[in-house]
């Protein structure tokens, strides 16, 4: 029942997000969030739609809260490679100073 809960609510932000309502997708992976707290694949919709609006300091604090979430869950677990790789492609690098 979750999985199919989780489902929906991806193609429902995933959707929001595409036609630039970034409000309404946020939204819709927060309220399943509720529920599936652990769901890797919402969490990417909300780090997409934090991008989308440009709010880079709410997607630094989305990523943060996953890997919180994550540090929690039975010891510790590693994020998914996927999630990963969005978020090294979505966060600016920090500048090297020389």
């Amino acid at each position: 029942m979750v999985s199919a809960i989780v489902d929906v609510a991806h193609e429902l932000s995933n959707r929001r997000r595409e036609s630039a309502d970034y409000v309404s997708a946020l939204w819709a992976a927060h309220q399943c969030l509720l529920a599936a707290e652990e769901s890797e694949l919402l969490h990417r919709q909300v780090v997409l739609a934090h991008h989308g609006a440009g709010d880079m300091e709410a997607l630094r604090a989305a990523a943060a809260r996953l890997a919180r979430i994550n540090e929690g869950l039975g010891g510790g677990v590693d994020m998914e490679a996927e999630t990963a790789q969005l978020l090294s492609t979505l966060l600016p690098k920090p500048a090297i100073l020389r």
